[in-house]
């Protein structure tokens, strides 16, 4: 009985979120970061709105499994050693920043131009959980934002269409949801979302984009014969 009451508990408070969607009830003032003169920022979807709910709960999985992916792609070949997104907290009784692993897929397009492919997860050509402490995270007016560096240069091929997932791992208890921030306008196709324990099959369209960056720094420090030694992992 104490495991249905929470259950039930757990449903409603995702119902009482801002959108049916599993966004969150987030209120912002906004982004105030600026950006460095020594990184190359090479796509670029800043913060707008809510966030959506991506996250693996340990305790709760795989029914309330959720995750939110969103696209780019490049017209030359392009190499980036960072990756910038935005996040926020709902529905927590821990202190926020919360320090946990976060969990990276990157997908191929599914063939539509619209979602990536499926299985969720199992069918990503690559993917990372980055260690609680091993990527940076601050407040930034609501928001939280995050990076991660690389420790290589990756390099991503032209005219081919990416998904990247970005969502955090813990558990519900006492840590309550984590979500990607939204974006817009939208770039190429909008964000896709997975959220089993709502009903939101993988990959259902959002309306907006997710509010992240791809960067390099010094790209042109590479010289000629280091090309074949660049690790390709997208």
């Amino acid at each position: 009985m104490k495991s249905l009451l929470f259950m039930l508990a757990f449903a409603v408070s995702l119902s009482t979120a801002e959108d049916p969607t599993a966004t969150g009830d987030i209120i912002s003032s906004g982004s105030g970061w600026q950006g460095s003169d020594d990184e190359d920022i090479v796509w670029s979807q800043l913060p707008t709105g809510s966030a959506m709910g991506s996250q693996y709960f340990t305790d709760l999985y795989p029914d309330y499994d959720a995750g939110v992916a969103d696209n780019f792609e490049f017209d030359v070949f392009t190499i980036i050693n960072r990756i910038r997104w935005w996040g926020a907290y709902w529905n927590t009784s821990e202190p926020i920043p919360i320090d946990a692993p976060v969990e990276i897929y990157l997908y191929l397009d599914d063939g539509t131009g619209n979602a990536p492919t499926l299985p969720q997860h199992a069918s990503a050509i690559r993917s990372w959980t980055i260690p609680a402490g091993n990527y940076d995270e601050v407040a930034d007016g609501g928001y939280y934002l995050c990076e991660y560096d690389y420790p290589f240069y990756v390099s991503l091929s032209a005219g081919v269409r990416y998904w990247l997932e970005i969502r955090k791992a813990f558990p519900w208890e006492p840590c309550g949801q984590y979500g990607w921030i939204q974006s817009e306008p939208v770039s190429l196709s909008p964000c896709v979302q997975g959220f089993d324990g709502l009903g939101i099959v993988w990959w259902t369209a959002q309306t907006t984009d997710a509010a992240f960056e791809l960067i390099c720094n010094d790209p042109y420090a590479l010289e000629a014969s280091t090309w074949a030694e660049i690790k390709t992992i997208f």
